[in-house]
């Protein structure tokens, strides 16, 4: 092939890698993400809980998420502040102020960390350590205890999608455990919200 040629179709690529990044920047979708606690949430789980919902949050839907800042200044610029009730009149400065194309709110609804005893799984274990000699079963017998004590934390949280015009797109209410195998010493509360999180990002990127 002609180097002028091969120089003109060269060009040609790069121009047309140029317009289809352009135009995925324009279709790509503008998120305002709120999350809430309407529980008793320990303010730095509650942070963490946040970070993760921004970050699953454009990474499940593809679109832009709108920083922790940006949605500081957007409600103080507006005058406009995510509580227990929202306006249509407040969700229109925001999603104005903000340029976003969906207002998502989670609100934490239940933060809890329970400790539960099931018999049935320590007379599981003291049944399968039934062979061994009277000494050994006194000594395994307060294992057996503790391995019926089991350490559930559970999470509920309820999320609104509103439009740029106040309606209100979508709504769920998401619950979610955590009880890891050594549940007494592992079970987090922290990771049950994220799973409960990741079940509504999920479900709000369906339906919309």
């Amino acid at each position: 092939m002609d180097p002028t040629r091969r120089i003109a179709r060269c060009i040609a690529v790069v121009l047309l890698a140029i317009a289809l990044t352009a135009v995925a920047a324009q279709a790509s979708e503008r998120v305002a993400l709120f999350v809430q606690a309407a529980a008793a949430v320990p303010t730095a789980d509650l942070e963490l809980v946040r970070n993760y919902a921004a970050q699953r949050c454009s990474i499940i839907s593809g679109g832009e998420t709108c920083s922790q800042g940006d949605l500081m200044l957007a409600q103080r610029a507006s005058n406009a502040y995510v509580g227990n009730s929202l306006t249509v009149e407040a969700v229109q400065r925001l999603a104005s102020t903000l340029g976003a194309d969906h207002l998502v709110i989670l609100r934490i609804v239940s933060w809890e960390d329970d400790i539960m005893y099931r018999p049935e799984r320590s007379l599981l274990l003291l049944g399968a350590t039934s062979f061994l000699n009277t000494s050994l079963q006194i000594l395994i017998s307060p294992l057996g205890l503790l391995f019926g004590i089991e350490r559930v934390a559970s999470v509920s949280l309820f999320a609104t999608v509103f439009n740029p015009r106040g309606d209100v797109e979508f709504t769920t209410t998401v619950s979610a455990d955590d009880r890891p195998l050594f549940s007494l010493l592992t079970a987090d509360a922290v990771e049950a919200a994220k799973k409960a999180v990741d079940a509504a990002m999920y479900q709000i990127v369906v339906a919309l």
